[in-house]
């Protein structure tokens, strides 16, 4: 059985992160690549300090069976997804999101947000089973970038970078994000004024952040649930 866990913490600089799993210890991971990334960009704990966050909290959801390996992802499963992104997102600058979150198979249920959601920044990563866990063969990270608003003058870019599952690897994430951040600015690429009004919104609660997590669940289950009866026939 597993459980989705939903973390979200505010960066010494006023930026959100949000980070979702079904895997057991990864927040650590996690938690290290902001303290490391931040390490001198946090005036508070001064140069030879890890940083910390300002605010933070998790939730975890009730339990459930991973969806099995099958040839296409569910229409369902993937709406109830994007429904709890929705839910997610208000307000945050980065998102860490499990590629094949609750699913045993590599089928890339977080692809599609970071179209709808040009203003935050996305990181996805996955477990060794899938990607493997030799360093030769797999790389720390792949960025990729993408005009943060293709239909106006602003010249940001969103990162979209796939992950190795290493707080090296979140560290050096989150390094390239602010870093290319730092640079949009300066010609103009800030985001907070432009189309997307969601990341100026309130950021989600703990209390809107698990029901919201045991929603997507509950839909797994009933997913899961009827297909056995079906097999069963």
């Amino acid at each position: 059985m597993r459980q989705l866990l939903f973390r979200l913490g505010e960066a010494s600089d006023g930026r959100h992160y949000a980070f979702i799993t079904d895997q057991p210890d990864i927040d650590d991971m996690f938690d290290s690549g902001y303290k490391t990334a931040y390490k001198h960009r946090d005036t508070s704990t001064g140069r030879e300090l890890l940083a910390r966050w300002q605010h933070t909290f998790s939730v975890k959801s009730k339990e459930f069976d991973m969806m099995p390996e099958e040839d296409a992802l569910p229409d369902l499963l993937q709406k109830a997804f994007d429904s709890m992104m929705n839910r997610l997102v208000n307000g945050i600058d980065v998102f860490f999101c499990d590629y094949n979150l609750a699913i045993e198979a590599d089928l890339p249920i977080c692809n599609n947000v970071m179209d709808r959601f040009r203003s935050t920044d996305f990181v996805l990563f996955s477990c060794e089973e899938l990607i493997g866990n030799d360093p030769t063969t797999q790389p720390y990270m792949v960025s990729y970038a993408a005009p943060r608003y293709p239909n106006s003058s602003n010249s940001g870019s969103q990162h979209r970078i796939y992950s190795k599952t290493d707080p090296f690897a979140f560290s050096l994430a989150i390094n390239a994000i602010v870093t290319q951040r730092e640079r949009d600015n300066l010609n103009g690429g800030h985001i907070r004024s432009e189309i997307d009004a969601y990341i100026s919104d309130n950021i989600v609660n703990e209390q809107e952040a698990e029901l919201a997590i045991n929603q997507f669940v509950d839909v797994l289950s009933k997913y899961l649930h009827s297909k056995a009866a079906i097999d069963a026939k």
